[in-house]
């Protein structure tokens, strides 16, 4: 059983979603929201987040950023820092190594 996933591990793979995330995702300001996105494949792909317009969904410190486990992450907020284009947008998660790469459906995220 061992050498089988052995075998396993060492075959070359295009990303697959372990868990994709949501087509539609709501949250309330004050409690913020994390939203996961992890894929497998070998070599391990990497994870990232990108707008509707196809940008990359960068880091926003105190609104928005990605974890290393590629969770996109709303932190709560206050009202009077509400931003359309943060908090009621669409976002597809990524998933790529040298095999190719995988996207999410939209996500659309509602605050």
């Amino acid at each position: 059983m061992f050498q089988k996933a052995q075998a396993f591990s060492s075959e070359r793979q295009i990303p697959t979603f372990l868990h994709e995330p949501p087509h539609r995702h709501e949250f309330l300001n004050s409690s913020g929201a994390v939203i996961p996105c992890t894929a497998f494949g070998n070599p391990n792909p990497v994870i990232r987040w990108i707008n509707d317009d196809g940008t990359p969904a960068a880091d926003i410190p105190g609104l928005r950023h990605v974890r290393l486990d590629g969770s996109l992450v709303f932190q709560p907020f206050r009202t009077d820092q509400y931003r359309q284009d943060v908090h009621a947008a669409t976002y597809r998660c990524t998933a790529t190594n040298v095999f190719g790469t995988l996207s999410s459906r939209d996500v659309h995220v509602v605050a």
